[in-house]
């Protein structure tokens, strides 16, 4: 199944930009391209347009393909920086910075058949994920870390969670308030290990099923992964945390699997170093999703995962 087999994206052919935006890429491909169907998934915002099309390549041979437009720099650069590694993200056929005189990045690649990955892979969607996240990390390590990690402010970050949790009426107001209490004495010394951590390494930074699919039919991989838009300079445990936090509602959906230890373990496959303070930073990483919960109810889902993430802060302060 894919996204748009699944009937969850719109189609968009009478779209002014989707309209401008074909002839334009069409060109810019040397018309190896052919009619594009336009459509915009539910998660897509502003003016950023997707395609389905096919490319003929070199041999004449038609590829499936798919168009974006625009993309994030980031996304342009580290999809073509990766193009060199198997199984990692798909294959790009065409990219360009530029589309029509204006500064646009765009990106034509292969369109994977199968997935995002789910419940058909059954609990082989977990491994799969982890399997590839652990080619990604070996692939990116290759590439030096010029940039300083994303910083966030945490005193910030405590004052809309204390109003959010007052002004949302959240479930368990009072058990909020008391663990968030603790957590600020806990704050300096958590905050002292983690901006000590080795952040030389590059992060996906939304690593999760929805974004790998697979070229084989289901419970069948590898995966590769998508959405190369968040790479950014950290340390590998934020990924394994992120995907973890987001079952810490639902645990059992991950069959049993430890995330982070799995992931460490995939990563010493590939003769990367885990760093033997993982456990630490993990811990660490772990408290400080769970106080940003309620500095997040617009992004952080259901009560039920606020609550979870409540439990979560508990056992570490």
């Amino acid at each position: 199944m894919t996204f748009h087999e699944s009937g969850v994206d719109r189609i968009v052919a009478d779209d002014a930009f989707a309209q401008q935006a074909e002839p334009l890429v069409t060109l810019a491909c040397g018309g190896r391209i052919s009619l594009i169907t336009w459509f915009r998934t539910p998660w897509q915002r502003g003016g950023s347009l997707t395609g389905y099309t096919t490319f003929r390549d070199d041999q004449g041979i038609e590829h499936q393909a798919v168009v974006k437009l625009p993309v994030a720099p980031c996304e342009r650069l580290w999809l073509t920086r990766l193009q060199a590694f198997e199984n990692v993200v798909p294959r790009l056929f065409a990219a360009g910075d530029a589309l029509g005189g204006y500064d646009l990045a765009w990106v034509v690649m292969e369109r994977l058949p199968y997935g995002p990955l789910d419940k058909a892979w059954a609990g082989a969607a977990i491994d799969l994920l982890i399997d590839t996240a652990g080619r990604f990390f070996a692939a990116v390590d290759t590439f030096d870390v010029d940039t300083a990690p994303p910083q966030k402010d945490w005193d910030a970050v405590f004052r809309l969670a204390q109003r959010n949790i007052k002004a949302h009426s959240l479930a368990h107001e009072h058990r909020w308030r008391q663990a968030l209490k603790n957590a600020q004495r806990k704050i300096d010394s958590w905050l002292h290990v983690w901006r000590a951590r080795d952040a030389r390494q590059w992060c996906h930074g939304d690593l999760h099923l929805s974004n790998a699919m697979t070229r084989r039919e289901p419970p069948h991989g590898p995966a590769v992964l998508l959405d190369m838009a968040r790479i950014h300079a950290g340390h590998w445990v934020e990924d394994a945390v992120y995907f973890e936090h987001l079952y810490w509602s639902a645990p059992g959906r991950l069959v049993g699997r430890k995330v982070c230890s799995q992931l460490a373990k995939a990563r010493r496959a590939h003769g990367l170093s885990n760093n033997d303070d993982w456990p630490r930073l993990a811990q660490i990483r772990r408290a400080l999703l769970a106080v940003s919960t309620p500095a997040m109810l617009e992004h952080e889902g259901p009560p039920r995962h606020v609550e979870a993430a409540l439990e979560v802060l508990e056992r570490e302060v």
